[in-house]
């Protein structure tokens, strides 16, 4: 009776450490490591989506402590509360913002000329 009850508190008590870890590990400051620009070629120049990728890995992240979201891009700052959802999904005040895989912040963002893609690595 000990043994069933003893393994259920050990298995609790990792399930607690490994959900209070992953917010630790969101805390910092992230770049921008890698941009995809997904334009149709028919609506854009290859020189627009240099550009647009140019200015994208200009962008930084930091998540503060208190879950303070702060969004840096070129002429925008945004601030919003951090939330992680299932499988890594990451909310900022309720909103979808990216996901959170393989020690990266994944966020897409679409336009009218197609998708930008971000992954960011914690600098």
């Amino acid at each position: 009776m000990k043994k069933p009850f003893f393994l259920l508190i050990l298995g609790f008590a990792f399930a607690l450490v490994a959900c209070h870890s992953r917010p630790d590990s969101l805390i910092g400051e992230w770049v921008a490591d890698k941009v995809n620009v997904q334009f149709d070629e028919r609506l854009s120049t290859p020189e627009l989506v240099r550009q647009v990728g140019e200015m994208e890995k200009q962008n930084k992240i930091c998540i503060s402590a208190d879950s303070l979201l702060v969004f840096k891009g070129l002429d925008a700052e945004k601030r919003g509360r951090l939330t992680l959802g299932s499988e890594g999904s990451l909310f900022c005040d309720g909103l979808f913002f990216g996901q959170w895989k393989d020690g990266k912040i994944v966020t897409s963002t679409d336009s009218p000329l197609g998708e930008i893609v971000v992954a960011y690595r914690k600098e």
